[in-house]
């Protein structure tokens, strides 16, 4: 029976020939490690629905997987993906009704974000975009600003960030950057000879009173979200089964600092039923802000109202905790019982939830009367015999070394005498939570396919890709056969020939 694994899909943008990323991801049964692998890259100009779905179909088919026992896939959420009606999710349980698809977190995480930044009174992405796009390609321009802040600071300037909306974490980064060249930039707009209708606008809002408390409003509330982001961006095992508890913890960090704390306590773990009017939001005063944020408000109560800016506040956080609560899967119960996979939990739950487990993914194999009844009494075994298993604690260590994967426990796990507990457990770790894997599989192919490189094939471009993607050994250990040197030596000498 071949190993259970998950597919994760994204489509290039390419203006030529548009490639399709296909990756697998399962539990590896020669070490014992979680890996993302990739399998194949078909061109799909005509990037319909059906087009997606058959070249994903066709691409296992060629490489001898079994497209039916699929356990999960994972995408961006663009509508041709994630349709409902005719999108490839669709297509896919049409043939497989049991996939299991959660929607890549990042991509919600980012959602939630735009969600509340749209609703300021400064349009913050697009005063960035609008300063980058003045210097970019304007070595003129670059001078007069360097030389405009020497004439102001005792330091160089920093490059002006390009900030880019599609990016998870951009914004902040872009945030922290404005902030420290925010006066140097405002002096600059200020004292510019140009006045197009560009640097008027960019003037304007630099001068706007509110645009600096914002900035130091954002760079307080975006390290959490970036932090969560980043959790799940990782190509580690163990992050599926943190998903659900991190969510609540995250929502819960945006909460508190919008309503009281007995409002938040109440909802307990029943999030959705948080109450954010106004008798349920604290006072002004007591508004998560951030400490930088409080001395910039302190500066603008002098001269302006301050009642826009915490009306401003107010919108971000409901807006944004709304959008959690509505794109989050904080309903899903799979998405708690994943919480099984850690190994110092697992003992904790009931039979009946690996019972449910098998049932709710039936290409595993597992789902007939005889295998529940054997995967019970393993799992009854499991939980009875702690002192057979392989030390836990050495599995919960925070290195992320192999040791501390939760892959290789139930590895080691399933060597033992628990081999239907086994098959169970690597379905549910080939589960992602986030696309990254198949966003940073995009940058990998535009180092190897550059305009120096223009000319490969796509067939080229694959095996490239593959060993690239594939290849986890450093380039210094690798050892090459001496048949293999002299066919590279064989092949350049005649490709030399040829020109």
């Amino acid at each position: 029976m071949s190993n259970p694994f998950s597919l994760l899909v994204d489509e290039s943008n390419d203006k030529v020939d548009k490639s399709c990323i296909i990756l697998v991801r399962l539990l590896d049964p020669e070490v014992g490690n979680v890996c993302t692998r990739f399998l194949d890259m078909p061109v799909v100009n005509i990037g319909t629905a059906q087009n997606i779905f058959h070249a994903l179909k066709g691409s296992l088919n060629k490489q001898g997987l079994d497209f039916t026992k699929a356990v999960a896939f994972m995408s961006d959420t663009a509508s041709v993906m994630k349709g409902c009606r005719s999108g490839v999710q669709k297509l896919i349980r049409n043939e497989i009704p049991h996939l299991y698809d959660v929607g890549c977190i990042n991509h919600l995480a980012d959602l939630t974000i735009k969600a509340g930044v749209t609703t300021l009174p400064i349009d913050i992405d697009q005063l960035f975009i609008d300063i980058f796009y003045y210097f970019y390609n304007s070595s003129k321009r670059n001078q007069q600003f360097a030389d405009h802040w020497c004439s102001l600071f005792t330091s160089e300037p920093e490059a002006i960030l390009k900030h880019c909306p599609t990016r998870w974490l951009s914004l902040l980064r872009c945030v922290g950057r404005y902030l420290t060249q925010y006066e140097g930039l405002k002096t600059y707009f200020l004292s510019c000879d140009e006045q197009t209708a560009k640097v008027i606008s960019i003037t304007s809002r630099l001068e706007n009173p509110l645009t600096k408390p914002i900035l130091y409003f954002l760079a307080h509330v975006l390290p959490s979200m970036d932090r969560f982001s980043r959790l799940f961006q990782k190509s580690n095992e163990n992050t599926t089964c943190e998903l659900y508890v991190e969510m609540g913890r995250l929502v819960r960090l945006y909460a508190g600092n919008l309503l009281k704390k007995e409002v938040i306590l109440a909802a307990g773990d029943k999030l959705k039923e948080l109450k954010m009017d106004v008798s349920s939001q604290v006072a002004n005063e007591h508004l998560g802000i951030g400490t930088e944020t409080w001395v910039s408000v302190a500066e603008l109560e002098q001269e302006h109202d301050t009642k826009p800016f915490f009306t401003a506040v107010r919108k971000f956080y409901i807006s944004t905790i709304t959008k959690m609560l509505s794109k989050f899967p904080f309903g899903d119960e799979l998405m708690k019982n994943l919480a099984i996979l850690h190994p110092s939990k697992a003992s904790t739950f009931p039979s009946s939830t690996v019972v449910t487990l098998a049932k709710r993914f039936p290409q595993l194999g597992l789902s007939d009367s005889e295998s529940i009844q054997r995967l019970e009494e393993e799992f009854m075994d499991f939980t009875l015999s702690p002192g057979d298993l392989p030390i836990i604690d050495t599995y919960n260590a925070v290195d992320h070394t192999k040791k501390a994967c939760a892959g290789h426990f139930w590895w080691e796990v399933g060597k033992m005498r628990f081999p239907n507990l086994y098959r169970l457990m690597a379905g549910l770790l080939s589960i992602p939570c986030s696309n990254a894997d198949a966003e940073r599989g995009f940058s990998v192919l535009r180092k190897i396919h550059t305009d120096q490189r223009a000319s490969l094939s796509h067939e080229t471009l694959v095996h490239l890709f593959s060993i690239k993607f594939n290849d986890t050994s450093c380039c210094f250990d690798t050892e090459l056969s001496e048949e293999l040197i002299a066919k590279c030596k064989k092949a350049t000498k005649l490709s030399l020939n040829k020109k």
